[in-house]
């Protein structure tokens, strides 16, 4: 990947740097902040159709612009959501199906470009995300129509998300699309429901929704092997969502003080640069870094949730063995890479 800083390139990184200052103007208490709060946002959603233009009409695409330019796009559609969610403007289920899937396409797309599979933009997408924008400036300015308008960003969002993997499947038959990658997408968009009722201090609701998706894990797995359709891009979203899993789990027991934050801090660290290395392993040979240990690790992670959750009287052993796994998974990783690379 060539990583050219060219003139859209940079109006692409100066828009990501400028969305925690959108982020601030919602958390401060200033006058005439829905003004300010919609005018930000919608000088950097028109910043993001300028450094398009200007790449195509200048012929300066480039890897770097085809992997930030989408991620600029979706981090501030996120941003908005999130604080507005908590602000209670939007309901969570809306900012959930709008985010998930934004997620969920943008890594796709991500994963694909090494191999040079791109799925252009459709009119549904384009349309989407135009009203993505709208919907936000109106909730942002609370106009009385707002929520209807976040209604049809929702359904266009759905819409759009599925014909996208529709789409996707012509070119890559059941590569990406096909049952397991579908049970693990239901595992990855029960992280949210978990979040918010751990949050809201439902324990008992949370705690059903771990074991759904633990016993989900498994069951990918299992139809991936019996329905032969295992796959490197399955082994990739499996493993994500694992780790995105324990890792939001982790931010909301050190949140809600459930573990010392020296125990928390030194997991954050370990899981941290475990995924920068299962990154840079998948870039470079384009294979999922694994290990017996790391499995074993993943496992003592749900381990270590499941007694917080139901205060499992020796919870302080688990949690010292998911430590401990998570130290020797970054080590295994480090000389599996070292080794790979010396060949």
């Amino acid at each position: 990947m060539k990583f050219k800083l060219n003139i859209p390139n940079k109006i692409t990184i100066i828009r990501i740097s400028l969305i925690p200052l959108f982020a601030a103007i919602l958390l401060a208490e200033i006058p005439h902040k829905s003004i300010l709060s919609a005018f930000v946002f919608i000088m950097l959603s028109i910043s993001d159709f300028f450094d398009g233009y200007l790449a195509r009409k200048k012929k300066q695409v480039t890897e770097l612009g085809k992997l930030i330019d989408p991620i600029a796009d979706k981090l501030l559609i996120s941003t908005a959501l999130v604080f507005l969610v908590a602000g209670k403007d939007i309901p969570l289920w809306m900012a959930a199906i709008i985010i998930a899937r934004e997620l969920i396409v943008t890594a796709t797309r991500i994963y694909l470009l090494p191999d040079n599979l791109v799925i252009p933009a459709s009119n549904f997408g384009r349309a989407k995300t135009v009203v993505q924008s709208i919907a936000i400036v109106a909730v942002l300015l609370q106009l009385p129509f707002s929520w209807h308008l976040m209604l049809i960003a929702v359904l266009l969002t759905l819409v759009s998300g599925i014909e996208y993997f529709a789409r996707l499947r012509k070119l890559t038959r059941d590569k990406i699309v096909n049952v397991p990658n579908f049970i693990t997408l239901a595992r990855f968009l029960l992280i949210m429901p978990f979040a918010y009722y751990f949050l809201n201090s439902k324990i008992n609701i949370s705690l059903i929704i771990f074991a759904v998706i633990a016993l989900s894990d498994k069951l990918d797995g299992i139809s991936a092997r019996l329905m032969k359709q295992a796959t490197n891009f399955g082994s990739a979203f499996d493993s994500t969502t694992d780790w995105l899993f324990i890792f939001t789990t982790l931010m909301l027991f050190i949140y809600s003080k459930y573990i010392p934050l020296h125990f928390g801090i030194s997991l954050f660290i370990f899981l941290v640069f475990i995924a920068i290395m299962k990154i840079y392993y998948l870039k470079k040979y384009r294979e999922i870094m694994t290990s017996a240990i790391s499995r074993l690790a993943v496992g003592a992670g749900y381990l270590t949730i499941s007694s917080f959750l139901i205060n499992f009287a020796y919870k302080g052993i688990f949690l010292t063995v998911s430590l401990v796994m998570a130290m020797l998974t970054l080590i295994i990783f480090f000389y599996k890479s070292r080794k790979k690379s010396a060949k």
